[in-house]
């Protein structure tokens, strides 16, 4: 299999990595407001997988590293369970925040989502050198959402809420529809930060190591348990409705071309930065990222998402300006805890 050489290639695979990580929920937003997650997450599945499955045939069997396959016979049966477990567990998460993108627009829900998954990934990893910095950042990822849940309830009281893909504001039914619909997004996002806390151990403890799957046949099966959630998850999702009512499984055949190829987008761009970000920290120890870098940029994924939402896709309009103030506030606040909860983690 391939894998970086040089320090070089290394880090630009864990820039390439942020990049992606952070631009792909912008191919959920531009499928429109009346094309809900449940139905992208179908096409966001198949795209992460088929991206999993050209890899490893291709990079994943090319080189003078072992090939993805033979890592899957070396690694075992125990460590494809594990990796799949992590598959599973991350879907879930990330379906969850993708409802709360729906709510509350990439710019609210991010912050929460991530925050709560560095405070979990923070709690449960204490170590002795790296407890100051980890004490700092859950304070200010603490503060992070305190901050965000003020700026969209400042922002959804006014008589304008931005849809979803569009920069144009319309206008809410009732405040008190809107502060309902604020509220259920703040929930869930806080929600999905749980399983996004804990899903990456999972994943290292069959991925890494001499005896793990390695890059390819780790992020492959990895979603493959993205799949088996997606198909489990998915059907409980459009029966019981976070937002609107039920769904057919019909309705995803009436979306339209473009909006199927922008889930498979979506899927694909995570599937690649996922396995750029893994491909980055797993470079030779003579040309390995130091472990901050490894950690921090894929983690400032989610402050780029933060800023699409707000300067692409324009989620709080000029004239809230509290609202604005508020959320500048939060992303200062996020990006500096993201930082020291990142460093800690590194060790």
């Amino acid at each position: 299999m391939v894998i970086p050489t040089t320090y070089g290639s290394a880090l630009l695979l864990l820039v390439l990595a942020l990049l992606l990580l952070g631009l792909w929920p912008s191919a959920f937003k531009r499928t429109g407001a009346q094309w809900r997650f449940e139905l992208f997450y179908f096409d966001f599945a198949v795209g992460a997988i088929l991206l999993a499955i050209l890899a490893a045939f291709t990079f994943g069997t090319l080189g003078s590293e072992m090939a993805f396959d033979d890592r899957m016979l070396v690694a075992g049966r125990t460590a494809q369970v594990w990796v799949v477990s992590a598959g599973f567990l991350f879907n879930l998460g990330n379906m969850l925040l993708l409802a709360a993108i729906s709510l509350l627009g990439i710019s609210g829900a991010m912050p929460l989502a991530v925050g709560v998954a560095l405070i979990v990934a923070s709690v449960s990893n204490f170590r002795a050198g790296n407890v100051l910095f980890l004490i700092a950042g859950i304070v200010l990822l603490l503060v992070t959402l305190v901050l965000d849940g003020v700026a969209c309830r400042i922002r959804d009281q006014g008589d304008a809420v931005p849809a979803r893909g569009s920069a144009k504001p319309v206008r809410a039914v009732t405040p008190k529809n809107r502060s309902r619909r604020t509220s259920k997004g703040i929930l869930i996002a806080l929600l999905s930060g749980i399983p996004l806390g804990f899903f990456y151990p999972l994943f290292a403890r069959g991925e890494a190591g001499d005896f793990g799957l390695g890059p390819y046949a780790g992020i492959l099966l990895f979603c493959v348990g993205i799949v088996i959630a997606t198909v489990i998850c998915n059907f409980y999702f459009m029966n019981i409705a976070i937002e609107g009512g039920a769904l057919p499984f019909n309705a995803y055949f009436r979306g339209r071309a473009s909006q199927h190829f922008l889930g498979f987008t979506g899927g694909a761009m995570w599937a690649a930065g996922a396995l750029a970000a893994t491909l980055g920290s797993s470079a030779a120890a003579r040309v390995a990222v130091s472990a901050s870098p490894r950690v921090l940029l894929p983690l400032a994924s989610a402050v780029l998402a933060l800023l699409t939402g707000l300067w692409l896709w324009k989620e709080f309009p000029a004239k809230s300006k509290n609202a604005r103030v508020w959320i500048g506030l939060t992303c200062i606040v996020f990006a500096c805890g993201l930082a020291l909860a990142g460093a800690g983690l590194a060790g």
